[in-house]
């Protein structure tokens, strides 16, 4: 096991908090931290002391007043509440990155599109690439009956790009205009070697611009950031102030993508479903290899991934019995699109994630909730 791996190891929770959080005026909101050796609190864990070049939101950055008040500090009592309307999905939709590489309109119920591809920085404004949804279709290629998804989870640059330039350019009303089904709120970092209170300040960017989309007449998604048992905790709370919400999303495209760190979060979502009494659609980011762990604890849930266009880009289509590899080489003519692959892979794929599944529902008994 290598350093960096061993202190992951160390920081994540070990069913004990810190000695040192339980005089630290941030434990309320926080619910402390449960290193291994479980001494210290988080700033003596994490914190340089205020270096010049260190950009962590925490009390010992010279920053960190400006921080604190562009997000109105880190209470979360008067966080505006989410509803969530009634919205028909369907276990799986592909991820469509660009239209340029088919000459067909693909005809498919549901996509999801990047949120960030969507919305672009251009002459010093950030705009969508399209006015409605009519022409957002057409942008990717889409039928005019596709119904849209925006996948807001993403790498840091694209995310503080979004909340730099979402008031001044109006962003959320942008993405109204557009007329999707959904939107999954970006997913500010949380990591588990920074002072928590810079994991708070991105949780309360979170739900800020919740708020703004719902505002802006957008069904948002919230994003299950957590770390920590007690962010569990806080979603848990989150859920049961806001009962309409049965849609949550959860990445599985980074540290989730670990086969025993993606289990573990699947679970904590079954068990935050447990907790809150009633049922949730989780929205699996690019976890399709979980297929049959998540088929085994949830009565509805979507997966969303980009392999069937990503494939199709570098000419590989399904074909489960390509000596014994699921993807086969391919081409195309010149001048001729990828429509035909996307959905050739579309259908192996929804196939295989339907077998994954039902080997799961063939053997449960579903038990209703109360």
């Amino acid at each position: 096991m290598s350093n960096d791996e061993q202190l992951r190891v160390a920081a994540r929770p070990h069913g004990i908090v810190a000695q040192g959080c339980q005089n630290c005026a941030h434990l309320p909101t926080c619910g402390g931290i449960e290193p291994l050796g479980s001494l210290f609190d988080c700033f003596e864990h994490y914190c340089c002391g205020g270096k010049a070049d260190c950009d962590d939101v925490c009390p010992y950055n010279a920053d960190f007043i400006r921080r604190m008040t562009e997000i109105g500090g880190l209470r979360f009592g008067q966080v505006s509440s989410l509803e969530q309307g009634h919205v028909e999905l369907p276990r799986y939709v592909p991820l469509i990155h660009h239209g340029y590489s088919h000459r067909k309109p693909l005809d498919l119920p549901v996509v999801a599109l990047e949120t960030y591809q969507v919305l672009r920085l251009k002459d010093k404004k950030y705009e969508a690439i399209a006015g409605d949804g009519a022409q957002l279709r057409q942008e990717f290629g889409l039928s005019p009956s596709t119904q849209i998804i925006l996948r807001g989870t993403a790498k840091d640059r694209p995310l503080e790009q979004y909340w730099s330039y979402r008031r001044r350019d109006r962003v959320p009303e942008q993405i109204g205009a557009l007329g999707v089904l959904l939107a999954i709120a970006p997913n500010f970092s949380h990591f588990l070697d920074v002072p928590r209170t810079d994991n708070l300040f991105n949780r309360k960017r979170q739900l800020i611009c919740i708020a703004e989309m719902q505002k802006a007449g957008v069904i948002a998604v919230p994003h299950l950031s957590a770390v920590t048992p007690g962010d569990w905790r806080f979603w848990q709370r989150y859920l049961q102030r806001n009962e309409t919400v049965v849609f949550v999303a959860a990445e599985f495209q980074t540290g989730n993508k670990n086969p025993a760190q993606g289990r573990k979060v699947i679970e904590s979502i079954s068990v935050l479903q447990d907790a809150v009494g009633r049922r949730l659609h989780p929205i699996i980011i690019g976890g399709t290899q979980f297929a049959t762990e998540v088929a085994g604890r949830f009565d509805m849930f979507t997966l969303i991934d980009s392999c069937p266009f990503i494939k199709a880009v570098k000419r590989r289509k399904f074909d489960k019995g390509a000596n014994g590899q699921p993807w086969a080489e391919t081409y195309t003519l010149n001048g001729q699109g990828i429509e035909d692959i996307v959905l050739r892979n579309l259908d192996g794929h929804t196939a295989w994630i339907e077998e994954q599944c039902s080997q799961v529902s063939s053997r449960k008994e579903v038990v209703p909730m109360l």
